[in-house]
Order: C-alpha cells, then sequence, then structure tokens
C-alpha cells in the first residue's frame, strides 16, 4: 500500500497500491474492488502504481507512475487534469514526479524525481519550473522533493533528501532552507512534514527522529527518538479525532498525544541495553560467556585481558525525553573527567588490565546508572606471575651476588697467583741478573788462570807429576766456564737473544762424538753404557753447537743419578717425518707428580728424606728452550726407583725453519769457533808465531793494551812483551790519550771500563783521521751475538769473549798487523785522477773524487776535520761515502785522507824550503812531528830530514 485516502461524503477509501492499481473500499457496503487499468478504455487507470492522492474540488488528483490524472469518484473514470496539450504533456511522462500538493490558491507544485520543482496554475495553466542549484541559497536546494504540504496559515514546505526543509517566500518567488547549516533541524533528510492540531507547530520526520518546528523561529523546538523508530522516505503521520497522533517509521508505529510532548515525566529511568566487544555484540550465554542474563540486569562484567575494545549502549525508559538532552559519563579507573555527549554510544579501545566504574548520568538531570567492569590481566601480569618475577628476581640477584662474589674470590686469587708469579718471575730474573753478572765477573779471573795455566802447560820444564796436576786444574777450569757459559746461554734465551744456525749434518755420527766423550766415565762408574742406532746416517737440519748443549745435559744428568752398576742406553731412531734420541737410565728416577715441573727453571723438588733435585733447573730449562727453537719436542718417562727416559724429537727436512735461521751465519771465522775449546796438548803441536815486520826503532810492533783489571793487563803484557812494544793504559780515557802519543800498530781493549768504554774508545779511535788506521781488538765477557754485533758496528777490527785462547790471540794479532802492512802498501798506489784511464772512471765518480780532493786539501789545517764531516760537505751519508770512495780508489776515506796529506808534505818538502818538518806536520794536522815521521818513512821509505838533504828525492813505489 502506498497511500490512503477516506472521502467522507461518500464514506469510502481510495487506496493506492503498488503494482495493485487503485483500490475502492464501500465502507457502508463492506464491498472492496479494484480498478484495473484497461488499454480499451480511455477513461480506465493509466497505471498501476498510485504513488499519492489529493482531492481537488469535487474529484481526486491521483499520481501514478505514468503521470497526474484527474479522477471522478462518481463515475470512476480518469481525464487529463487539464486540457492544455503542453501542460498534459508535462504531467503524463513517466515516473517524472516524486510527490504533489494542490495548495489552496489552486497551485499544483510537482516534485520532480531528477530535482527541482514544477508549478502550474490550476486557474490559467500558467507553468513555472524551479531547478537546483546548489550555489544559490534561495533556490530549492541540490536534491530531490519527497513531500510537500501547506500550513493553516498557507505557508508552503518542502521536504528534501539531503538538502533540509524548504519554505517558498512567495514575495520574490525564492525559497528559505532550513537544516543543520543554519542549526534549525538536526538532519537534511525530511521525509515527511505535518502540522500538529494543537500548537500548529511543524511535526517533522528525519533520519534523527522527529522534531517539532517552530515556523515563527524557524527553529526546532525538541527532537525525540522515541522508542528507536526510524524513518524513511514513505513514513507518515496521522492525528486521530481525539488528538492522538499516529506516527509509521521503518521498524514499526507509534502512537502517542501531543500534550505528552510538552511535559516531563521523571518516572523513568536510564539502563545499559547493548554490549560490542570487538565490534561483536554480546548476547545474554554466548559463546564469551561474559553475559548471562541481559546487560541491564548486571552490576559488573569480568572480561579477559583481550577483550579490551568495548562500546556501551544505554538507553531511557522516558521514550518522550528529546534528543536534545545531554549525557556525561565518565570511566573510574581510567579518568575522572565527565566527558558529556549527546549520543546514547560510549566507545573504548585497548583499555589495559584493572577495576574500571562506569557511569552514566544525565547532563541537568538526577537519573544515572553505574556498571563495574573487571578486566583480567594476561597470565604474566597477573599477582602469581608477579610472584614468581619477585621469586625470580631475587633468585637472579642471589644468583648474580653470588657469581660476583665467587668473581671477585676468583679475581682475588687470580690476582695473587699473578702477583706470586710476578713475584717468582722477578726473583728468577733477578737470580738470573745475579748469575749472569757473577758470570760475567767469573770471566776475567777465569780466563787469567787458564791463559796462565796454558802457558804453564806449554813449558817443557815441568815435570810429569806437576804437569799432570796442572792438567787437572785446567780440565777443571774449563769445565767451569763451561758452566759459566751455558748460565748465560740461558739468559740470551730467555731474552730472546739465541739464535740459530742451522746446519745439514749426519746426527748418528754427531751423536756417537758426544757418546764417546762420557765412554771412559762410564767404566770407571761400571755403567753399563751403549749406544744403539739401526741406521748408519741419518741427515738433519739443526745446529750443532747448540743441540751439542741439549745432549750433554742429558747424559751428564743420567750419569749424575744412576748409581755404580746401572745402565744408560742412548739411542737413535727415526720415522718418516721425525728423528727421536733417547737418553735412558735405570736410576733413581722422577716423582709423577715433578714430571711436567722439571723443565721450569730453577725447579727443585725434595722428596721424602732424600733430596733428589734437578740441580738448578738451568740445564733442562735450557735444554727444553733450544728443542723448542728448532719446532722440536723433549718428554720424559719416569718412574720413582725404575729410572727415567728423556726423549728428543726432531723434524726431519728444513721447512719449517725460517730462511733467517737456514741462512744465519756465525760473526767470527772459522778459528774463533776454535777459542771456546781447550788446548787439545797430545794433538795440537805448538804452532810457531809469525813473523811481524817491525815499524819501529826498536824493531818491534807497537802494542797498546787498555784493561781495568790489574791482573789482566799484567797477564796480557807478560804474553805480548817478547814480541811487542808494549803500552798499556787502565781506562778508556788514558788509553785514547796514550794512542796519540806513541801512535801503536795494535791496540787491544777491553769492553767494560771506567771513565770511557772499549766500545766509546773504538769509535774514537775510527773517526780520528790520525788515529783510524790502528786495528782495534775487543776483549768481553758478554758472549751474546747483540753485543758482538754492537762492537763491530763501533768499528772494532776483531771481538773476542772471555776466557779466551792465548795462542789464538797471538795468532789474530799478527795477522791484523800484517793486514796493516797491506792497506799502507796499497796507499803507496797512485789514484786515478782525470789524466789517467779516462775510460775507467765515468765523470760522475771523477767529479766526486775532485770534490773530496778540494775538502779535504781545504781542511789539511782544521784539527775538527773527520769523515762525518767530509760526508756532510759531499751531501751523502757516511757509509755510501765509504762505499764509493771504496770503489773508485780502493782506499777507505782515512786512508785517502792520509794517502793525500802524505804526497802534500812531499811537495812541501821539496817546493817549500822555508818550512821545516814540525812546521809541515802541523799545517798537514798531524798531532805530532813524530807521527808525522813515522807515517812518512812508513809511505816513502825515507824519512823526511833525508828528502831535503838529498838532492833527488826517491821515487815512490809502485
Amino acid at each position: 500500500m502506498k497511500c490512503i485516502y477516506y472521502a467522507k461524503e461518500r464514506n469510502k477509501l481510495y487506496i493506492g497500491t503498488h503494482t495493485g492499481g487503485l483500490a475502492v473500499f464501500d465502507i457502508t457496503r463492506k464491498q472492496f474492488r479494484t480498478l484495473i487499468p484497461s488499454q480499451n478504455n480511455p477513461t480506465s487507470q493509466a497505471g498501476n502504481i498510485v504513488n499519492e492522492i489529493q482531492p481537488y474540488k469535487d474529484k481526486l488528483i491521483i499520481l501514478t507512475q505514468a503521470g497526474v490524472y484527474l479522477f471522478n469518484p462518481e463515475q470512476e473514470a480518469f481525464s487529463p487534469l487539464t486540457h492544455n496539450e503542453d501542460i498534459n504533456k508535462l504531467l503524463f511522462r513517466p515516473y517524472q514526479f516524486e510527490t504533489f500538493l494542490i495548495d489552496s490558491k489552486e497551485r499544483l507544485w510537482l516534485a520532480d524525481s531528477k530535482g527541482g520543482l514544477l508549478c502550474i496554475h490550476m486557474t490559467d495553466n500558467s507553468l513555472h519550473r524551479y531547478y537546483t542549484n546548489a550555489q544559490d541559497s534561495s533556490s530549492i536546494g541540490k536534491f530531490r522533493i519527497v513531500d510537500i504540504m501547506e500550513n493553516s496559515k498557507g505557508e508552503i514546505y518542502f521536504g528534501t533528501i539531503g538538502s533540509g526543509l524548504f519554505k517558498y517566500i512567495p514575495d520574490n518567488d525564492s525559497f528559505c532552507q532550513y537544516g543543520l547549516g543554519n542549526n534549525a533541524l538536526p538532519s537534511d533528510y525530511c521525509y515527511y512534514i505535518c502540522e500538529s492540531p494543537i500548537y500548529r507547530h511543524l511535526l517533522i520526520l528525519h533520519s534523527k527522529g522527529f522534531s517539532l518546528f517552530d515556523p515563527e523561529t524557524g527553529k526546532s523546538k525538541h527532537t525525540y527518538n522515541l522508542f528507536q523508530m526510524g524513518y524513511c522516505q514513505g513514513s507518515s503521520i496521522y492525528f486521530a479525532q481525539n488528538g492522538e497522533t499516529f506516527i509509521g517509521g521503518v521498524n514499526g508505529m507509534l502512537s502517542f498525544f501531543e500534550e505528552q510532548l510538552y511535559h516531563s515525566n521523571n518516572n523513568y529511568h536510564i539502563y545499559f541495553d547493548q554490549l560490542w566487544v570487538h565490534n561483536t555484540r554480546v548476547l545474554p550465554d554466548d559463546e564469551t560467556g561474559i553475559l548471562s542474563q541481559t546487560l541491564s540486569q548486571v552490576k559488573e562484567i569480568k572480561l579477559s585481558h583481550d577483550q579490551n575494545n568495548l562500546i556501551f549502549e544505554f538507553c531511557s525508559s522516558n521514550y518522550t525525553l528529546n534528543e536534545d538532552i545531554i549525557y556525561e559519563y565518565k570511566l573510574e579507573g581510567f579518568s575522572d573527567h565527565w566527558i558529556p555527549t549527546h549520543s546514547q554510544s560510549i566507545s573504548y579501545t585497548n583499555l589495559s588490565p584493572g577495576m574500571y566504574r562506569l557511569t552514566v548520568r544525565e547532563h541537568q538531570g538526577t537519573h544515572s546508572i553505574s556498571l563495574n567492569i573487571y578486566i583480567a590481566p594476561p597470565f604474566y601480569a597477573t599477582y602469581w606471575a608477579f610472584m614468581i618475577y619477585i621469586l625470580c628476581v631475587i633468585g637472579i640477584m642471589y644468583l648474580i651476588i653470588y657469581i660476583k662474589t665467587k668473581q671477585t674470590q676468583l679475581q682475588t686469587s687470580l690476582q695473587f697467583e699473578r702477583k706470586e708469579k710476578e713475584r717468582t718471575e722477578e726473583l728468577n730474573q733477578v737470580k738470573l741478573r745475579f748469575f749472569t753478572n757473577i758470570s760475567h765477573e767469573f770471566r776475567t779471573p777465569l780466563t787469567l788462570i787458564i791463559g796462565q795455566i796454558e802457558v804453564l802447560l806449554q813449558s817443557n820444564k815441568l815435570a810429569p807429576t806437576i804437569y799432570n796436576r796442572i792438567l787437572h786444574i785446567y780440565k777443571n777450569a774449563w769445565h767451569m766456564r763451561d758452566l759459566i757459559s751455558e748460565l748465560l746461554d740461558f739468559r740470551k734465551q730467555e731474552q730472546g737473544y739465541l739464535k740459530l744456525k742451522i746446519e745439514h749434518k749426519d746426527i748418528v755420527p754427531f751423536i756417537k762424538e758426544i757418546y764417546m766423550s762420557f765412554y771412559e766415565y762410564a767404566a770407571t762408574q761400571q755403567i753399563n753404557y751403549r749406544f744403539e742406532c739401526p741406521e748408519q746416517e741419518l741427515k738433519l737440519w739443526f745446529d750443532p753447537v747448540q743441540l751439542q748443549k741439549v745432549i750433554f745435559n742429558l747424559i751428564s744428568n743420567a750419569f749424575k743419578y744412576t748409581p755404580k752398576g746401572g745402565k744408560i742406553n742412548v739411542s737413535i731412531s727415526s720415522t718418516n717425518t721425525q728423528a727421536h734420541i733417547s737418553i735412558k737410565d735405570n736410576g733413581s728416577g722422577i716423582p709423577q707428580e715433578a714430571v711436567n715441573k722439571i723443565f721450569e727453571r730453577f725447579y727443585q723438588l725434595e722428596n721424602g728424606a732424600n733430596k733428589f733435585t734437578l740441580g738448578t733447573g738451568i740445564g733442562l730449562a735450557l735444554s727444553k728452550g733450544i728443542i723448542d727453537l728448532h719446532h722440536g719436542n723433549i718428554h720424559v718417562k719416569s718412574e720413582p726407583e725404575q729410572g727415567s727416559e728423556f726423549i728428543i724429537d726432531l723434524l726431519k727436512g728444513n721447512s719449517h725453519f725460517s730462511p733467517e735461521d737456514i741462512a744465519h751465519t756465525r760473526l767470527t771465522t772459522d778459528d774463533s769457533r776454535d777459542i771456546n775449546k781447550p788446548l787439545d796438548l797430545t794433538e795440537m803441536p805448538v804452532e810457531e808465531v809469525l813473523p811481524v815486520v817491525p815499524d819501529t826503532d826498536s824493531g818491534k810492533p807497537v802494542l797498546l793494551i787498555v784493561e781495568d783489571n790489574k791482573e789482566m793487563l799484567d797477564l796480557l803484557k807478560s804474553i805480548f812483551e817478547s814480541m811487542y812494544e808494549v803500552h798499556i793504559a787502565q781506562n778508556g780515557k788514558e788509553g785514547l790519550q796514550m794512542a796519540y802519543q806513541v801512535h801503536p800498530s795494535l791496540i787491544i781493549s777491553d769492553v767494560m771500563m771506567p771513565e770511557m768504554s772499549g766500545k766509546e774508545l773504538c769509535y774514537k779511535i775510527k773517526n780520528s783521521i790520525e788515529l783510524s788506521y790502528i786495528p782495534v781488538i775487543l776483549l768481553t765477557a758478554q758472549v751474546s751475538e747483540q753485543y758482538t754485533i754492537e762492537g763491530y758496528m763501533f768499528g772494532a777490527d776483531d771481538y773476542i769473549t772471555k776466557p779466551f785462547n792465548v795462542k789464538i790471540l797471538i795468532a789474530r794479532c799478527s795477522n791484523l798487523i800484517k793486514t796493516r802492512q797491506q792497506m799502507l802498501e796499497r796507499l803507496k798506489q797512485p789514484i786515478a785522477n782525470k789524466q789517467e784511464a779516462p775510460d775507467t772512471i765515468n765523470i760522475n765518480d771523477r767529479q766526486l773524487l775532485e770534490k773530496a780532493t778540494q775538502i779535504i786539501k781545504e781542511n789539511f789545517e782544521n784539527p775538527e776535520f773527520d769523515m762525518n764531516l767530509l760526508a756532510s760537505e759531499l751531501g751523502m751519508g757516511r757509509s755510501k761515502l765509504y762505499t764509493k770512495l771504496k770503489e773508485i780508489t780502493g782506499l777507505t776515506p782515512n786512508e785517502f785522507t792520509l794517502k793525500l796529506k802524505l804526497e802534500e808534505a812531499m811537495h812541501l818538502l821539496n817546493n817549500a824550503p822555508h818550512l821545516n818538518v814540525t812546521e809541515i806536520s802541523y799545517q798537514l794536522g798531524f798531532s805530532s812531528a813524530r807521527y808525522f815521521s813515522k807515517c812518512f818513512k812508513t809511505f816513502y821509505g825515507i824519512a823526511p830530514l833525508n828528502v831535503r838533504k838529498n838532492a833527488n828525492p826517491p821515487a815512490k813505489e809502485e
């Protein structure tokens, strides 16, 4: 059913239906019939959808989907509304109009379904169209019109869907709009308009409910939403004769008396109506288990921690309450502030676990309602969880304190151990330094002892008994010297100065030779001493000197702890990659707890009443260090009272050695290797001292001995005084002065002396033009290669360690003096110059030679002139100058300077008769006339005075 009209005079109802046409119900006769459209009857109904029926004079105007028609109730016939064909064409357009109204001035207002308005004056058939225009505030708006009404004052109102309410202003033929924009209505969707019979207010149905609109003020007085009724296009209002109002809505019909809208009623209450969790409505006894009955009946709800997005809807039992009422709410536990709202819906998101109380009240009323809300915490935030956390924290704190305490105790223990280790290490270093210093001190008197004994042993005047006793003393002195050398080697190994000199040798005869050294001693001790090696030859890469120390030490230890009648086996075996050397005895053995400690420095063991000590602990520690340098391994197998077996494992090949180890050469000559061996008086024949060409008037070379130890000085003097003219000095400073005075052929100096050390003395001599040609031999107890290298860097011609072999020392002195004589012979050779051999010297070398000659000649009288100054003037380093000048002339810079001075002296003797010899010597920078004469005579073979006596000076030797 679309519409209904009651014709009082006929007591009939005219009912418009949807697709059912127009139905007529005769109330008197109780007859109901439908007027069906017929194509053969032009007066029949034109459409079967009747949208609206309104009376006009004694007829009805009916709006169908086919257009607007005039209906004659008497004849029940349809006819055009007017006789104007143009207007009829507009009216007969299908689905053209939404609704219409015939006002009191016989104007037909038609609402176009596409928007806009059409007005037809029925009296004169005039027509006026009104178009929608959103930009013009006086137009009919933008959206289509769904209802038109005229109030008792003749005012025309139009309800639109989206543009609000419009009132026609006839004065200027425009419209006045009422809606949300000017706060006149709560909604712009006005579906139905009528006038209340009592106060003549407009009752308007819209999307927010219905409002009482005051035409005088142009404002909505009240808005109501009774029973949550909804309205849409097609909703309507009917006023009964008794004053009751009926409203048809989307979800039903309601009725009330208008007076009820104007009188307040306090007999109502507010209640919570619906609960939504995560946008899902909660019902009683659903799967959520939140509600056991309706929300309005509960006082408290309990939710889980993940049910924290909530929407509450509340209602009032006073259905006459209008929409203007303001509510306030607050959630205690979340906020203490009241929040105003026009809505009856409250939402909260992401509420934290806890207890809340939701309270809703009227803003200016007395009604309120509350609901307790409990959101349970997750399992990890419950009281039990926090108790567990507290216990865990307490446990962790206890554990941390316990660990920290243990760490502190451990750190204290480690610190104590570290300090103890540092103290032990410091004590060991003190021991080493003490033993090393004592050893250095021992070397000098030991050298005196050995030297004196060697002199005695070379004498042929000793009786055999005395000779044998002295020989025993000699051997023990050398044994003591070996012990001192072992300590010094250990010190070198500790400091990292011990370097291997790897050679490729057969280890079988090497070990057997050491084995044979103990053979006679084994026989005297009645020890079963055996050597075993299945192979005749076994080539290995090793340092013979250092490995000899290891084997000697192990075999001597075996003899030390093996009783008479015991057994000692020395054996050699090999695999594909290693060679194994074993020294095994059946002596007292080593306790198991001491096996891993015997290679530590200074380790000693006391075992019960029998003190079993491993010596001072230096020998085995040194042995392990040497084997480690060979990249090998040394270990021991031992049981108390069963004996011990020391095993050395050495790798085959040389890939495990660095190229430096293999390429390492000894700094001393082959003869120097014998300097650390005692004399073998039964095999070594007495060598004759090589004759030395005398260079002094006494017929003997001049030897200067510089030594601060009186006994060593006397020993050296007694050794050389039969062959040399010996001069002595007791410190370096005194020795330098003596060297300038006597100009010796050779200088022997100790290294460690007061005033000036031997190295400093050597450096000053080698940097003096006057003394640089003199050979210097340094004697020292410092056997480290570092000190040897340092000695050679200071310019020493030879470096001999104490104790030394006297005969070898004599031979070296003789060789150095021979070398000096050969140097003087080279001085006599002419130096290439630009006139001689022009093709043998390039132009750069010739320019360097000329510049050097010029600089030297300009500084003949300069006493501060030395090779450093010459190198600086030439703009090159001293070593570069030495190499270059040696390459060009065959002479060192000092020899070249001396040659130029002597040639200049010959020139002055022949061409400057006004200068005597003394003046010439000082003019050329010589320290004394005596030294000048000595050099001149050596060079030219004639004294300077004899040059002037002889009219024809001798030619230089070629």
